[in-house]
Parts: structure tokens; sequence; C-alpha cells
């Protein structure tokens, strides 16, 4: 139980790394979830989205404060965002864990080659 929860908060420290870089923390923080907690697919998928409302925050404040927010997208990214994210929540209860974890190291896979493969 005590090495589970020392777990947790060195993933937690791992993800707002990686959040504060803006670099998708998601993407370490639900596999962390899934394979070294055993927590259902579903399941990391809601605390992430939870957990990200503070790292998000203190990463939005902090680019601000840098300059690096285009006030011109916020509104439409933000509108769009919502109704995806309502769609693709209920979309996402329609998938067992098991096709939702395919989608999901998929969905990473192909952005790994794009990342991989822009930078050359």
């Amino acid at each position: 139980m005590i090495l589970e929860t020392i777990l947790i908060y060195v993933i937690g420290f791992i993800t707002g790394i990686v959040t504060g870089l803006a670099l998708g923390g998601g993407a370490v923080l639900i596999p962390f979830l899934v394979l070294l907690v055993q927590i259902e697919q579903h399941v990391a998928q809601g605390v992430t989205l939870i957990a990200f409302l503070p790292m998000s925050i203190i990463a939005i404040i902090t680019h601000y404060k840098q300059g690096n927010v285009n006030k011109s997208l916020i509104i439409p990214l933000a509108s769009g965002s919502i109704i995806g994210a309502i769609g693709g929540a209920i979309l996402a209860m329609s998938f067992s864990p098991e096709v939702l974890t395919k989608i999901y190291g998929g969905f990473l896979i192909v952005m790994g080659c794009y990342e991989f493969y822009s930078s050359m």
C-alpha cells in the first residue's frame, strides 16, 4: 500500500513535468496508471482528466506570463474542444476497456511516428 502510494506520487511528478513542458502529459499518465497501478482504461482516462485541471491551470498561467498564448485562438479552440470532449467521452463509453486501450495505443504510435519523422 505504501509502495503504491509512493508510485502514484512519482507518476504524478513525472506527469507534471511533461505537462509543464506542454508535451501531452496524458500520453504518460494513462499508460502509467494502466500498466503500473493496474487501473482500468476508462478509469485511467477519467482520473487523467481530473488530474490535469490543476496542472493545466499552472501551465496556462506560466505560458501566459511568458507571452506564449495567442488570445485569438482561445475561444474557437475552447468551443471546439468542449464539444469534442463531450462527444469523445460518450464515444469512449461505448468501447470495452480492451478496445479503448488498443485505440489509445494506436493513437500514441501514430503520433510518435509523426513526431519522429516530422523532426527529420
